[in-house]
């Protein structure tokens, strides 16, 4: 939004976004402005062109007279485009047909001078080396038999059964006499050893002795 700052000393707009009409002038009773006074400034205050035919900004005949001569540069350039390219085509085309004429008579000459038989050197061939390729003999792989158990096996396979064995102590064997006794005193030795007494108690001479 532009908006119309008046300079020092004018009389202040009756509101801020007063606008001037298009035929407003200041009155010649008011001091005039500073050379490089902005009379119109945007919304933010920095100093933009005022409206076209209004006080402090660009006459109508200037911006007349630049689009004059605006259209004007732009024909002389158009022109001049269009009239460089007519003269750059007449002379490529004339250039061109120079070169076409110049080209044609060598191509003559060529084609002349090929029918005459070329002998292409005799090319050597290196013979060729068969590639060998080892291929990898595979040997068929035999069934595995997985081993039968045979009757021999199995009796030899069964597990032995644990034998008992009962261990008994010797059981005493009364001493027997390799000798035997002559005489009744012995035998009663033999007699009381056999039953666990004491020999001595079987002892005839000893009974006497008590009695």
């Amino acid at each position: 939004m532009k908006r119309f700052v008046v300079p020092p000393g004018w009389p202040i707009p009756p509101r801020r976004n007063w606008i001037p009409p298009k035929t407003w002038q200041p009155d010649p009773s008011w001091p005039p402005a500073p050379p490089s006074w902005k009379f119109w400034v945007n919304g933010k205050g920095k100093p933009v062109l005022g409206p076209v035919g209004r006080y402090g900004g660009p006459s109508r005949r200037a911006v007349y007279a630049g689009a004059a001569a605006l259209l004007v540069f732009a024909g002389v350039n158009i022109w001049a485009v269009s009239a460089i390219g007519l003269f750059d085509g007449d002379s490529d085309d004339s250039a061109a047909v120079k070169f076409a004429e110049k080209t044609t008579q060598p191509t003559q000459s060529v084609a002349e001078s090929s029918t005459s038989p070329v002998v292409p050197p005799p090319t050597v061939t290196p013979p060729l080396v068969p590639s060998t390729i080892v291929t990898p003999t595979v040997k068929p792989a035999k069934p595995t038999r997985k081993p039968t158990a045979s009757r021999t096996t199995d009796r030899t396979k069964a597990t032995p059964k644990p034998t008992r064995t009962t261990t008994r102590p010797p059981s005493p064997k009364p001493t027997r006499p390799t000798v035997q006794p002559s005489t009744s005193d012995e035998l009663l030795r033999q007699y009381c050893i056999q039953h666990g007494i004491d020999p001595e108690w079987c002892d005839p001479s000893v009974w006497r002795q008590h009695h």
